[in-house]
């Protein structure tokens, strides 16, 4: 088709000018204005704010609060747990305490009441003195107190010592005993197995630190402690007995207690020590409370 005259050349590529104006302009206008925005250069300048970055900014707001939050229960927890720790050290501290001095107060009575038996005896054999037949009665009534071990004894024994192990470093050998973790202390079976050898040996008075045995007396362990007769004993434990001496020692040094305890000492770190002794003196245990009692049939002398 020809053109007017006078009308301005027309381009050759008029029909593709879609095409062209893609070319040319690659950014769409949209994109070009939040790019401007961004830049600060464009409208509304660099006052207004990228919501992809406050997006990112309420995150990390998020998470510092959630951080914040959990530093404040853990310190709170600590401070619990450390003023329960406080609260239990203080108890126990106070519990030591009063056992101390309730066993001193003990310690007191018993001397007490040791003073006042040796009163009660005297004036027993004075009063039982007078006639043939209180004698008697008082020989009966220290047959039976021997018999007992409410009476104090004298003569000649053996001495024995078990005392704990020495610290860990000291020996670390020390692994297991009765299938249990060794901590090195001695334990109520230790003395319980001692005692049963020295009266098997022959012994006729025993003694733990100077608390006196008897058919009644029980030696348990509470905690850490060992018990005899429910009073709390400290190493080293010494205990001794009244017999022949040299019978004691050889008896139960050669018996199976003797073998258990030096293999203790041996393996375990116990240290345990026996010697003789020309005389001991072991105080007489409490009077027993009767439980039980039934009168004598009276002998018919018609």
């Amino acid at each position: 088709m020809r053109q007017p005259p006078g009308a301005p050349a027309r381009r050759v590529d008029g029909s593709m000018s879609l095409l062209v104006d893609m070319m040319a302009n690659t950014l769409d206008e949209a994109y070009a204005e939040r790019a401007a925005r961004t830049a600060g250069g464009g409208p509304g300048g660099p006052s207004e704010q990228d919501p992809t970055r406050s997006g990112g900014l309420g995150r990390r707001a998020v998470a510092g609060l959630v951080v914040l939050a959990l530093g404040v229960v853990t310190g709170t927890a600590v401070a619990q747990v450390r003023a329960r720790q406080e609260a239990t050290t203080g108890l126990r501290a106070d519990l030591a305490g009063e056992v101390r001095d309730r066993t001193a107060e003990t310690d007191q009575l018993a001397r007490e009441a040791e003073r006042l038996r040796e009163d009660l005896d005297a004036a027993q054999a004075e009063l039982l003195g007078a006639d043939a037949a209180g004698r008697a009665a008082a020989e009966q009534l220290r047959l039976l107190g021997l018999a007992s071990g409410t009476l104090p004894v004298t003569g000649p024994g053996v001495r024995v010592v078990l005392d704990d192990a020495p610290p860990p470093e000291d020996a670390p050998d020390a692994t297991l005993r009765g299938g249990t973790p060794l901590d090195g202390r001695v334990q109520d079976r230790d003395l319980q197995d001692l005692a049963n050898g020295l009266w098997a040996a022959g012994a006729e008075a025993v003694d733990v630190n100077g608390q006196r045995l008897t058919a009644l007396t029980a030696i348990r362990s509470a905690g850490d402690a060992v018990l005899v007769d429910f009073r709390p004993l400290s190493p080293p434990y010494v205990v001794r007995a009244v017999g022949d001496a040299s019978a004691l020692e050889l008896e139960l040094l050669d018996g199976p207690t003797g073998r258990r305890l030096t293999t203790y000492a041996s393996l375990y770190g116990l240290r345990f020590s026996l010697e003789r002794s020309d005389e001991l003196s072991l105080p007489g245990a409490g009077t027993p409370q009767l439980r039980a009692a039934t009168p004598l049939e009276q002998e018919d002398t018609s």
